[in-house]
């Protein structure tokens, strides 16, 4: 059941938000809304961060279609969600985001952690599927998951500010220190140890190459992502049937918070 819910989320807020309070199979989530008539498309945000991270280009989304939001578990609204999880469960978590919603079928857009949550999904579930955007992510686990993991344990969430924001943003916007900046910063340091780690270790479990075939997908690469480069990202695409690669010049790893407009002018073109 999906109940309304009057929430301050603070930075970034363009707008009213239009929240619900969403119970899934073993927690309770936040579903976040904008536009009411027209297609579906569902939004999976990045490890570390929340539903906030697509504020930025949710309006523009919204021209003509129902935008949706969602903190998955450990994050945001579900922080301290049961864990460890799988993959599995994440995919479980957004068909039932779905459900929660209304929506059978949906276009679905991950950014990094969530584009191996929507994999996931994709693989379990893929009539659920109208089409799948790939932002920053990967098919396969990196090993440097567990070092994440362990450090978030070992060393606190203070010391993943450094390393995450120097993947995350280029050199330029920290230099800048813009509001998107700071709202990453804050996630990270507020963020819980266990949560952090319980992400990663699931993300080492992505087990979805050669799995996906028959949704229209889009691949979408930062020029200057030192994370998942162009590189790994047109591997992703190249084991993907008919897959659509781009590439958005300038644009690092958090596509949606250094350069929104790039990004929603690319979704607003594959969604049609």
């Amino acid at each position: 059941m999906a109940e309304r819910l009057s929430l301050d989320t603070g930075f970034p807020r363009l707008v009213d938000n239009n929240l619900r309070r969403l119970r899934l199979a073993d927690h309770d989530t936040v579903v976040a809304q904008r536009g009411d008539t027209g297609p579906a498309v569902l939004l999976v945000h990045a490890l570390g961060l929340d539903w906030r991270m697509w504020e930025p280009v949710m309006d523009a989304l919204a021209d003509g279609r129902r935008v949706y939001a969602y903190d998955i578990r450990g994050h945001g609204a579900a922080v301290g969600s049961p864990s460890p999880y799988t993959m599995d469960d994440t995919a479980r978590d957004l068909l039932g985001v779905l459900d929660g919603i209304g929506v059978q079928r949906a276009h679905v857009v991950g950014l990094s952690f969530g584009g191996g949550i929507a994999q996931s999904a994709a693989v379990l579930a893929p009539e659920r599927f109208v089409s799948l955007a790939l932002l920053a992510t990967t098919d396969h686990p990196f090993d440097a998951f567990e070092g994440r993991a362990l450090s978030g344990e070992v060393d606190g969430m203070a010391a993943q500010v450094a390393p995450s924001l120097t993947r995350w943003f280029t050199a330029n916007a920290l230099a800048v220190n813009s509001s998107s900046v700071q709202y990453a910063r804050q996630r990270v340091i507020d963020g819980n140890p266990t949560d952090w780690a319980a992400g990663w270790r699931a993300f080492k479990g992505l087990d979805v190459q050669g799995k996906l075939a028959g949704i229209p997908t889009l691949v979408l690469a930062g020029e200057a992502d030192a994370s998942t480069t162009p590189e790994i990202m047109r591997g992703v695409a190249s084991r993907i049937p008919g897959a659509v690669y781009r590439e958005l010049p300038g644009t690092p790893h958090m596509q949606t918070l250094e350069r929104p407009e790039l990004v929603a002018a690319a979704l607003a073109e594959f969604l049609g």
